[in-house]
């Protein structure tokens, strides 16, 4: 249930209007920090990629005394137990709140069963960690540390919020047709990082809380902090849109269920990589995934519609193009579908037509034709290499054909860290030169995007390639 968001829309089209109505201003939430860190502590590799390195440096020094405590224990014990993690971990945050006193409590307006993410959690799992996160929370001194942080968190909120004022969030209940009857917040986790995570909650009276975590910060080439418009507000909507899609899949169920499954099965691999491990959580991304597209066409008419489809099929979400083309007849027939619900059995009818075999055979045809045309690519480290000399490293990538510059390099799946990058450059059209900064005694990761290198020709360099390494100790 990882919603870890690559959908590279941000290489597609150049965002420039503003058009926000009621934007809503995002800010740090010390719970769910509190309990990241925790996972940081314990070595989970989606807590151990944040993008900021001074920040993640600093919590790694000056937590680094805790990292056997008993809540960092837990922490370890839990994902093995029952797979938590991701966007369970930050929604036990969201339900934790401060007592006068100084005790993290579990906020008690919140309705039992109202969160799925949270319910990953038995019920003894989410009071058994409370009075060691407590115990560690004191000790730790970890209020003290936050409060040393405010003025930096202010500087991000600012970054972000400069980006989030473009939303136009009177789309969303203007779309589905429905008020969410919901409160809203956008809560930032550098810890997070790169991850996002669209966690929602139903209140006691009724109604629901979304609060999105958000990762994705960066620094630029000043080592400012940096949120880029066209990243950013794609994951916003992405994140925004799951509130009213995923409650409309829950539904309507039964009436695509079946016909999902089977897409699902040909897709399982690929799904489970990224976390998402059942036909209807591909569903809700592939729904939420469709109408980012439409709200960016409708917003963005410059947009390359066709090439957000394709991108969005080749991460596995086939029945994208299908849904995009259900969503722009629901936009043409307003009048006779008020809202999305009046509209759901068209949708549900739209994936039980899907040619799943037809499809097949088209994409295998096409593939095969890319196959031909796309460029090959070798680099100069072998997969599990080991001893590899720290310090400055220069990976080169040689293409077969000649690329059109930049780098495209991703995270490696075993939660390995990512090498620091100090510069790149292209000595020729086909070589890749990327230059590493590497420790002594470390174990890093790394994956070649390469879908996303492209070719003076118009293709790309085909596979993603993952090679992980250990580099060997300071005294050889």
């Amino acid at each position: 249930m990882k919603k870890n968001i690559l959908l590279f829309l941000f290489v597609l089209f150049s965002v420039q209007a503003s058009i926000a109505q009621n934007p809503i201003p995002a800010h740090f939430d010390e719970c769910v920090d509190l309990v990241a860190t925790v996972w940081r502590l314990s070595g989970a590799h989606e807590y151990s990629r944040c993008d900021v390195p001074n920040y993640a440096h600093e919590v790694d020094s000056v937590f680094a005394a805790y990292k056997e405590h008993p809540v960092v224990q837990l922490a370890r014990q839990y994902p093995q137990e029952s797979g938590i993690g991701y966007d369970a971990v930050a929604s036990y945050g969201l339900h934790l709140t401060m007592t006068e006193n100084g005790d993290i409590v579990l906020n008690d307006n919140f309705a039992e069963g109202g969160d799925a993410s949270f319910d990953r959690w038995t019920e003894r799992q989410k009071k058994d960690f409370l009075e060691p996160l407590n115990d560690f929370y004191r000790t730790s001194h970890f209020h003290d540390w936050y409060l040393r942080k405010k003025d930096f968190h202010a500087q991000v909120e600012e970054a972000f919020n400069a980006i989030n004022e473009k939303v136009d969030y009177s789309w969303f209940s203007s779309y589905f047709g429905t008020q969410s009857g919901s409160s809203f917040r956008i809560v930032l986790s550098l810890l997070v990082g790169p991850n996002n995570y669209g966690c929602s909650a139903r209140l006691k009276d009724g109604s629901n809380a979304l609060s999105p975590v958000i990762g994705c910060c960066r620094l630029d080439e000043n080592g400012e902090i940096f949120y880029k418009a066209n990243a950013v507000l794609p994951i916003v909507i992405h994140e925004f849109c799951h509130h009213y899609c995923n409650p409309l899949n829950d539904q309507f169920w039964p009436l695509m269920g079946k016909s999902a499954e089977k897409v699902y099965k040909e897709r399982e691999e690929q799904m489970r990589k990224s976390a998402y491990g059942s036909a209807q959580i591909m569903m809700n991304e592939t729904f939420v995934r469709a109408s980012v597209i439409r709200y960016m066409k409708t917003h963005y008419p410059q947009v390359d519609e066709s090439a957000l489809i394709k991108s969005e099929e080749e991460q596995g979400f086939i029945l994208t193009q299908t849904l995009c083309e259900a969503l722009k007849h629901y936009e043409q027939q307003r009048d006779k579908y008020v809202a999305m619900t009046d509209f759901m059995p068209v949708y549900a009818q739209s994936i039980n037509d899907f040619d799943l075999k037809e499809y097949l055979k088209q994409y295998r045809k096409e593939q095969k034709e890319l196959a031909k045309l796309n460029a090959t690519y070798k680099v100069n480290i072998k997969n599990g290499a080991k001893n590899v000399p720290s310090g400055l490293f220069h990976l080169v990538i040689k293409f077969s054909k000649p690329m059109t510059g930049g780098i495209a390099l991703g995270y490696s799946q075993t939660g390995a860290d990512f090498p620091a990058v100090k510069d790149y450059s292209w000595p020729d059209d086909r070589t890749l030169d990327a230059v590493f900064s590497l420790e002594p005694s470390h174990q890093y990761g790394f994956t070649v995007l390469g879908p996303y290198f492209t070719t003076v020709d118009g293709h790309t360099a085909g596979d993603i390639k993952e090679f992980n390494f250990t580099t060997s100790s300071a005294n050889k």
